[in-house]
């Protein structure tokens, strides 16, 4: 799909008209590092830490700030989502997990239920990808830095606003996730149903992420996310319950 805006151009639209505290970002999955545009600069070059790890959100909370764009790899996630979410590939055996993934207070109440959790986020396949690249939306391209996800933290109401406005002329409903990681529910499930998708997070991607209790994450497949700024402009944002005169019961 050709898109008439570019990415810098749906980034300013989408956070001037719906006054949003963060501009978007916007995540490409590599599938090898030869890949990479040259020049692109590698996580942890602005660091003078020997041998740089972060959590996958974590980096994606960076860019939120206006960090990037930049590319991450295996050897920097300390997350074993993050790096099944990138299509890295797990950091070790699921059954290693149990220890501080299972039991109350935990994150699953047993090995069955994190088993269904991963398995519904539609995971990549391991070593799917070779890098992540990840910066502001609007530092993207249509070239070299064309996005396949695109990630904006919102409040609820203006989240409503661009869900609508993605079905404005379709009407075609959109559906939550939530439940498992951050990081997997909108990364390798929005590449595999190619629909938009908004999420609650988790707590440990939320932290990541740094969000704000009333916050939410929405994500877009790129080439979808053009529909949605352009009907913005086209949607109902007042009710007219105030014309009628309501009866409460009390």
């Amino acid at each position: 799909m050709v898109l008439a805006m570019t990415p810098e151009q749906l980034s300013q639209t989408l956070v001037k008209s719906e006054g949003l505290a963060y501009n978007p970002i916007a995540v490409k999955f590599v599938s090898s590092l030869s890949e990479l545009p040259e020049g692109l600069k590698k996580f942890g070059t602005s660091s003078e830490a020997s041998g740089p790890k972060s959590f996958l959100c974590a980096m994606w909370g960076d860019c939120l700030r206006g960090a990037g764009p930049f590319y991450t790899t295996r050897e920097h996630q300390l997350c074993g989502g993050g790096a099944i979410a990138a299509g890295f590939g797990s950091l070790l055996p699921i059954e290693v997990a149990e220890k501080f993934m299972i039991g109350d207070g935990k994150l699953f109440g047993s090995m069955d239920a994190l088993r269904c959790s991963m398995e519904s986020s539609l995971p990549f396949q391991d070593g799917e990808f070779e890098a992540q690249i990840v910066g502001p939306l609007a530092a993207m391209n249509d070239d070299t830095l064309r996005p396949d996800v695109v990630l904006i933290v919102c409040k609820p109401y203006q989240g409503q606003h661009i869900m609508r406005a993605y079905g404005f002329d379709s009407g075609e409903l959109l559906h939550g996730i939530a439940g498992g990681s951050t990081c997997e529910m909108v990364s390798s499930y929005v590449i595999k149903t190619g629909k938009p998708t908004f999420t609650l997070g988790d707590t440990g991607g939320n932290a990541g992420l740094s969000l704000e209790p009333d916050e939410i994450l929405l994500a877009f497949p790129y080439d979808k996310l053009e529909i949605a700024v352009n009907n913005l402009p086209r949607i109902c944002r007042t009710s007219t319950m105030h014309r009628h005169n309501i009866i409460h019961e009390h």
